[in-house]
């Protein structure tokens, strides 16, 4: 019953055309002000529009550089990202991170590190993680790390065997960002 239900429902929505919601009138965009129901707030939004703030092609140019035509308006053309590098398995494995924030003009600030982890006799390590390349709309960084088995004693790694690898993540000013290994 109930598949026939379901069956007969979907159906319906399928085959009876949809009503498309439209207003009875038109309203100039230049007389919003004359629409009944609006409160006090939408009035004010609507005045406030009105005195000079325009959206056009500049706007948001505009907005970055802090010239914004309407008082109080901000830009919301901002955002924050992690791009992050992962190696290994359940057993043993690395990651590197960036946390990255950007305002599609340049990369604002950065923040790296890496995180490993692994089961006896696994050995991950990580050698550290460096920005070698700086500009206003791309940051590059290298990220080293060493894989392999052995056993953890206080005078180092007796090792069985042991790979170095060095990781590299690009960041960008529209929040893309990439990650390769060398």
């Amino acid at each position: 019953m109930r598949k026939v239900l379901v069956t007969a429902v979907t159906a319906a929505a399928c085959l009876l055309p949809a009503q498309a919601a439209s207003a009875a009138e038109e309203i100039p965009v230049d007389d919003l002000t004359t629409v009944d129901g609006l409160s006090q707030a939408q009035l004010e939004a609507i005045e406030s529009f009105a005195e000079g703030a325009q959206v056009g092609e500049g706007t948001v140019a505009a907005a970055r550089l802090g010239r914004l035509s309407s008082p109080g308006a901000t830009t919301a053309a901002t955002g924050s990202r992690r791009a992050s590098y992962y190696r290994g398995s359940a057993l043993m494995w690395t990651r590197d991170n960036v946390d990255f924030g950007y305002d599609w003009s340049r990369v604002t600030w950065t923040d790296a590190y890496q995180q490993a982890g692994w089961i006896f006799p696994n050995v991950a390590r990580n050698n550290g993680i460096s920005r070698y390349y700086n500009t206003a709309k791309n940051d590059r960084f290298r990220a080293k790390n060493t894989i392999g088995a052995g056993v953890p004693t206080p005078w180092g790694d007796v090792k069985v065997y042991s790979t170095d690898y060095v990781h590299r993540l690009s960041v960008n000013h529209n929040g893309a960002w990439s990650a390769w290994s060398d």
